[in-house]
């Protein structure tokens, strides 16, 4: 508990309702509900929230997957969508 520093926070009633039957739920205490949720944020509000690269290279990823997927198709598509159905 050393570590700890007591906060007193406002919370609307809905949260209060979920905090109360999830900690119930859990067997948890409403706080400890309350730091996971921030230790979260915390986590997602880091450094990769801010820095596009990460997304930057996923985009690239998946345009290089769509463009080695056209250059493999030639001649188009050969099927119909009734062709999936049977008749």
């Amino acid at each position: 508990m050393a570590d700890m520093v007591r906060k007193q926070l406002y919370v609307r009633r809905r949260h209060d309702d979920f905090l109360k039957k999830h900690s119930a739920e859990l067997g948890v205490t409403e706080a400890e509900i309350v730091r996971d949720a921030l230790d979260s944020y915390v986590a997602y509000s880091g450094s990769a929230r801010r820095d596009g690269s990460a997304w930057a290279a996923e985009e690239a990823f998946i345009n290089e997957l769509i463009s080695t997927a056209q250059s493999r198709v030639t001649g188009g598509r050969t099927w119909q969508r009734n062709d999936l159905h049977e008749r």
